[in-house]
């Protein structure tokens, strides 16, 4: 019975209504939902209250479609009166219901004496989080962070997950504000912490590099503060810096030959796949990812990392990491074929490491045709935006790989002016620009699309793809 929700848990965080004065309010395996639309019948429904809508709005077509209980405001309660309990209708009523929601989440996750591996950092995090997972699957049962639910609302969904059957949780933490991190780590209380790296991330809020590494490295100080073991990439200085005084520590570099896990022959395929050989001390196994660029090889040392320290051989940590396949949709190094055109759809989000990286892969890739890049506005970026847009512009002009340069939105023309002659046309028009391409690009060309997510430069695949239909 420890995968369950009692009085003494509501009762914690605010006034029940509806509920007998004898009842246990005992939610064995609780589903916890936001959206009413999600409801089937025994959920616990949350009325958040955000910038677009109001969940108390759908209170009751939440107890309508079957909600169990319904977590609500007490203004909106007070405002409801008698009519609050019709067909007997049951409530926890609070203060606030974010942080009631939060607040039962981290009581929840406290019932498992199971390790939780909290993965941040500024890029990789996701593919990090699914590598880790397929790995430690090889042996164990593992619960882990659906799609990018990695902030405030999205962590304590993902612990309320939580199942007897779990054997290790495996969660993304995101973050885009100074603070943030504690608050994620006092909610998932991991036992377990990795960061990916410090890069340019949601500068807007978090000011430099600096300040990147002091928020996310809070996870670190989290981990160390109860005990527990940090996952550090030697390779990048401001995490090494930071994991300096932690006790327990696990090193890993994708180029750091005799420590830990190591990636050697590291190339691309023509379908965009990453293949290297696996190193440790305990002998190579070849890997071929099902994900490309060189930064996901680093992603897959990081994950073969854990599974390593968690007793998994070298033949399981290889079988994992080649077992997971990008969904469809990923829109993270997709790659997509039409009228003989490879298109590299990077779309998802863009900051400057990644774009970087995503430029580094393009130039990697063995090709028949010409290699073209588009990218897109850098969002989120703040008083640096200028300077990182012009930044990326001679980039690319560095490139000799690089065939041709395409930029789209009003940041990015900084990237074309910078980027001189290798600068074939700015675009603010979608339509204008995908014209552009499908009269310019031939067969063997790969075109990469590389943006932040409202660029919406996935539009420009999809009609591509419609004009030319895709490859068989």
């Amino acid at each position: 019975m420890n995968a369950c929700l009692q009085r003494e848990d509501f009762e914690k965080n605010g006034q029940l209504s509806g509920f007998a004065p004898d009842d246990p309010v005992i939610f064995q395996e609780p589903t916890v939902v936001i959206d009413s639309r999600e409801i089937t019948g025994g959920e616990i429904f949350v009325a958040l209250k955000g910038e677009q809508t109001d969940g108390h709005h759908f209170v009751r077509q939440a107890f309508e479609k079957g909600a169990a209980c319904a977590i609500v405001s007490r203004e909106w309660f007070s405002r409801q009166g008698s009519s609050a309990h019709e067909a007997g209708a049951r409530y926890l009523v609070t203060a606030d219901t974010t942080e009631a929601m939060q607040r039962l989440a981290a009581l929840y996750r406290l019932k498992f004496a199971i390790p939780v591996i909290g993965i941040g950092g500024s890029n990789g995090k996701t593919t990090t989080k699914e590598m880790t997972a397929s790995v430690l699957r090889a042996r164990y049962s593992v619960h882990m962070s659906e799609g990018n639910f990695n902030n405030h609302l999205g962590v304590p969904l993902t612990l309320f997950g939580l199942r007897e059957k779990h054997e290790v949780a495996v969660v993304e933490m995101g973050i885009n504000h100074p603070g943030e991190m504690e608050l994620l780590a006092e909610i998932a209380a991991p036992t377990h912490g990795m960061l990916t790296n410090i890069g340019h991330e949601h500068l807007e809020f978090l000011r430099d590099l600096d300040g990147v590494a002091n928020a996310e490295t809070a996870l670190y100080r989290y981990v160390q503060k109860s005990g527990g073991v940090v996952f550090v990439n030697r390779e990048d200085s401001r995490l090494t810096e930071a994991a300096a005084g932690i006790p327990s520590t696990v090193g890993y570099g994708i180029a750091l030959e005799g420590e830990g896990f190591w990636a050697e022959d590291i190339r691309m395929d023509n379908l965009g796949r990453a293949l290297f050989t696996l190193c440790s001390s305990a002998g190579n196994a070849p890997v071929t990812l099902g994900f490309a660029g060189r930064h996901n090889v680093s992603n897959a040392v990081a994950a073969a990392t854990v599974g390593f320290h968690f007793g998994l051989t070298q033949e399981e940590i290889a079988g994992g990491l080649e077992r997971l396949k990008p969904e469809e949709g990923w829109k993270r190094l997709e790659f997509q074929r039409a009228g003989g055109i490879t298109i590299v759809n990077d779309t998802y989000n863009a900051n400057p490491d990644s774009v970087r990286n995503a430029l580094d892969l393009l130039c990697e890739l063995p090709v028949t045709g010409k290699r073209v890049a588009v990218i897109g506005d850098m969002l989120e970026l703040g008083g640096v935006s200028s300077p990182e847009h012009e930044e990326i512009g001679r980039y690319a002009a560095s490139l000799d790989g690089l065939d041709a340069f395409y930029t789209f939105g009003e940041q990015a023309a900084l990237c074309c002016r910078t980027a001189g002659m290798k600068c074939a046309g700015h675009f603010m028009d979608h339509g204008e620009l995908q014209h552009l391409l499908h009269e310019s690009l031939s067969p063997g060309d790969v075109l990469l699309l590389k943006g932040s997510r409202g660029m919406k430069l996935e539009r420009v695949a999809e009609g591509l793809m419609n004009l030319s239909g895709p490859d068989q």
